[in-house]
């Protein structure tokens, strides 16, 4: 009698699990997440500006700012880890879930997006798609030669799965955290001198190709939905901004917006001082005092677009 309760037990629990995988990786992106994630930005409804791109997004719009100067009908879609292969599938769950209309569409002008390897960057970007597009995600992966046995493991089971468990008690403490997807918290630049001294080395990254053909299929895709758009680079510290590897890349970047018409804002069209520490928490993601000082002028240039 105690063998089969403790084989029913186990099977209960096998069953139980694989209920909890099967609910994840199908209903995941219809969870009820706020202020952060593509459900989110669907519910919010008809959008003026609906900002896509990696945490550098996250961490340098003011939303609040945002809010003011787009009456409130703004958004900012920051989970695609640092890809453009993701960023691609993004755009295309908003367009396929939503009737909503959109004004204008804001693309991370990222460098080094161009260098990434089309991988799990980002668990959060998986908990955001529909089952299509969790499949189509992988499906790029595997062409890229990134997924194996432990990846597929992590990412249809284990990914996400400590959201799900715990969603009563931390959703309400990560939605205090973000507000329309950009991070609240006020932080603080460690300093001028930790951030000259701090190491990196971009040297020897090399560019992916599916990543650089994932800016063509952004174009084609919001040209396909007469979608208006515009890609937009950050600030960085001047340290990363002036090094030669990060120019080349963007160089390239620059070369496929060019070649495809597609209009684009650089750093430097916005008036913005990278070399003052203050601004900076890391060499590219601002401090609450730089987000604030950067998104005035943001505003303003993409105001300027509007007018003409």
């Amino acid at each position: 009698m105690t063998m089969k309760k403790t084989v029913l037990t186990i099977v209960a629990a096998f069953a139980l699990i694989c209920a909890a995988v099967a609910f994840k990786n199908a209903y995941s992106c219809e969870m009820p997440i706020k202020n952060r994630g593509i459900r989110d930005a669907i519910n919010a409804g008809d959008l003026k500006t609906v900002f896509l791109g990696s945490s550098t997004f996250r961490a340098n719009i003011d939303m609040p700012m945002m809010d003011e100067a787009y009456d409130g009908k703004v958004y900012d879609i920051s989970y695609g880890g640092n890809e453009l292969v993701a960023t691609v599938i993004q755009y295309e769950e908003i367009r396929k879930r939503s009737d909503h209309e959109y004004g204008l569409f804001v693309f991370e002008l990222g460098p080094m997006m161009l260098t990434q390897d089309v991988s799990l960057s980002d668990s959060r970007v998986i908990w955001d798609l529909s089952w299509e597009g969790k499949r189509e995600l992988w499906k790029r992966m595997k062409e890229s030669g990134n997924t194996d046995a432990s990846m597929m493991y992590e990412y249809f089971v284990t990914s996400g799965m400590d959201d799900l468990i715990t969603f009563p008690v931390t959703e309400p403490f990560y939605s205090t955290r973000y507000y329309k997807g950009a991070k609240t918290d006020e932080t603080v630049s460690p300093g001028k001198d930790v951030l000259e001294n701090e190491k990196f080395d971009i040297s020897r990254e090399e560019y992916v190709d599916a990543q650089i053909r994932a800016v063509s299929d952004i174009i084609k895709a919001c040209r396909g939905d007469g979608q208006d758009f515009i890609f937009v680079e950050s600030p960085c510290y001047h340290r990363l901004q002036e090094d030669e590897k990060y120019k080349e890349c963007r160089e390239r970047y620059l070369a496929i917006l060019k070649e495809n018409d597609a209009p684009f804002i650089l750093a430097q069209d916005v008036s913005f001082d990278s070399g003052n520490a203050e601004y900076f928490e890391d060499m590219n993601h601002m401090s609450a005092k730089g987000r604030k000082e950067y998104t005035k002028e943001l505003i303003r240039v993409l105001k300027e677009r509007e007018d003409h």
